[in-house]
Formats: structure tokens, sequence, C-alpha cells
């Protein structure tokens, strides 16, 4: 069973129990989806207004967008809980190859995350801009949401570099990392900007 098919009450049991995963990658990706759909919604709520068309057929294009930055964000979780227990077992191998491309498939996913979480924190702020207005603190939550994920999937990738022996793929991860932490602090602040007006 995938995560987006588990009733979110098994999935918080699951969290909060002895079991290796699902740990905080997967976690993260979970928060950043709820993140894409509260945003969606503001899309939703907003085309169906007597707004402006204009911004109507943009909001539709985005929610659009957010929908599958949520599916992606949901199936992320999946593979950052086969990739945590792919280390698990790697590192039980002894194989030290094994290990590496392990570990190293560990920073991916997390890098992706954060990725996708900062597009959906990016078209938040579209979203709390034109958004309808009764709505927009919602959206201003999910760009919140998004964010954090966004920040939490970074300090993943940070701490598991840490396991990897090449040091250009260690600097290239990082490079990455840093750049959407930055993208993504700038975004929220245009996004919950937006939503105080």
């Amino acid at each position: 069973m995938t995560f987006a098919d588990q009733p979110i009450s098994e999935f918080l049991d699951d969290v909060a129990s002895g079991q290796v995963t699902p740990s905080g990658g997967a976690v993260a990706a979970v928060g950043g989806a709820m993140g894409a759909a509260l945003c969606e919604m503001v899309c939703i709520h907003t085309v169906g207004t007597d707004g402006s068309e204009a911004a109507a057929d943009e909001l539709s294009e985005v929610g659009d967008t957010l929908a599958d930055r949520r599916e992606r964000l949901l199936a992320l979780a999946d593979e950052d809980a086969a990739t945590v227990d792919a280390v698990g077992a790697a590192i039980e191998s002894g194989d030290d190859d094994r290990i590496q491309v392990a570990s190293k498939r560990s920073t991916e996913v997390p890098l992706e995350t954060a990725e996708v979480c900062l597009d959906v924190v990016e078209h938040a702020r579209t979203v709390t801009a034109k958004g309808t207005p009764v709505a927009v603190p919602d959206a201003a939550v999910g760009a919140l949401l998004a964010a954090a994920a966004l920040q939490a999937s970074v300090a993943t990738v940070r701490a598991n570099l840490d396991m990897i022996d090449d040091e250009s793929f260690v600097a290239a991860m990082k490079q990455r990392a840093d750049e959407a932490e930055a993208a993504g602090k700038a975004a929220l602040d245009e996004a919950v900007a937006n939503a105080e007006r």
C-alpha cells in the first residue's frame, strides 16, 4: 500500500512507532503535498467566483500544476521510505559500493522533494496574490507547510551527505540544496506578504 492510499491516522501511527520508516523524509514529502493541496483548493475556489477571467484562467493552470506537484510529493514519500530501507540493507551487507549507491540515492530523493516543494511555494506567490480574498489565508498556510517541508528536506540532504565519499557529488548536492533553500525563503516571504495585504 502506498502512503497516498493509507488512512492518515494509520500513517501517523506508523511514524510514531518503532519502525524505521516512514521517517523524516517521507513525512516532509507528505507535508509538502498538504501545502500543495491547500494552494490548489484556493485556485479552485477562485476559478469558481466572479473575479477576473484572466486571473481565473491563470489560477486554473496553477491549480493543475499544484495537483501534479501534490501527486509527485506523495510518490516521493514512498520513494524516501524505500531509500531509507535500502540504506539500512546496504549497511547491513557491509558492501562499501552498495552503501555509496544507496547513500547517494538517500540524498537525491529528499533533494527532489525540496525542489518540488520550492515549486509549490513559488506557485503560492501567485495564489496569494490573485486568489479569492476569503481563501488566501489557506494558501498562506499551504505555502508555510511547503516551505517547512523544503527546509526539512534540505536538512535531510545535508545530514545524508556525510555518508558519501564522492566529493564532486557532495558539492553539487550542497549547491542545489543551498539554492532551493534561498529561493524558498524568498518565495515564502512574498507569499506571506501577499496574504497580509
